[in-house]
């Protein structure tokens, strides 16, 4: 397995522990797309890359395809909203109508650095209906908490720290919420572009 999936499934199990899920639900999370037993999502407050305020209410209607991420990402993030790209691209080809209810949404977790203007260029590398959504530390403290996600900074050394140069760790899951708010399926760091076409098509109508 590739460093990036390793490190990003122990922070994973890491989180989820501290939030104290079983091994069965730890397990249902990061491998099982069907939906599960714990909530997952709920309302949140965040700012687009025009600093105009969206809620989960602006999306009342229409699905939800939500990733977790940050522009200074150097391999998970970009590879994640690529195939994410990719697979409404695919499902787009088979059900025009149906993949157009979704909305893909990408939120930055990390405010300190990803502007408004740094938002918007870096969603234009991507899906051209991706939402780029960011807010405080505090606000996306509860909406990655609500999600089951997970992020912190990390410093690789004493020198990183003093220039204040920082990665993020995070959790590598898209969430994908129906019409009313209400989590339908996720899928994980190991799922491809293919396997989310594909679950797109079941559950998405």
């Amino acid at each position: 397995m590739k460093w990036p999936f390793v490190r990003n499934l122990l922070l994973a199990v890491t989180a989820l522990v501290s939030l104290g899920f079983t091994g069965g639900v730890v397990y249902t999370l990061l491998f099982d797309p069907a939906p599960i037993d714990v909530p997952i999502g709920g309302p949140f407050d965040l700012s687009d890359d025009q600093g105009k305020t969206v809620t989960d209410a602006s999306f009342r209607g229409r699905f939800m395809l939500i990733y977790f991420g940050y522009t200074y990402c150097p391999d998970v993030c970009p590879t994640k909203l690529a195939e994410m790209t990719n697979a409404l691209d695919a499902f787009a080809e088979q059900a025009p109508a149906r993949a157009a209810k979704i909305v893909p949404i990408f939120v930055s977790i990390d405010p300190d650095r990803d502007t408004p203007d740094v938002l918007r260029d870096y969603r234009k590398h991507f899906h051209p209906r991706l939402v780029a959504l960011t807010g405080s530390e505090p606000q996306l403290r509860e909406v990655t908490k609500a999600f089951r996600a997970y992020f912190s900074k990390v410093y690789p050394d004493e020198k990183s720290r003093a220039a204040k140069e920082y990665l993020m760790d995070h959790t590598s899951y898209m969430y994908l919420m129906g019409p009313d708010g209400r989590y339908v399926t996720h899928f994980t760091a190991a799922s491809t572009s293919g396997t989310m076409a594909d679950r797109l098509a079941q559950v998405v109508d």
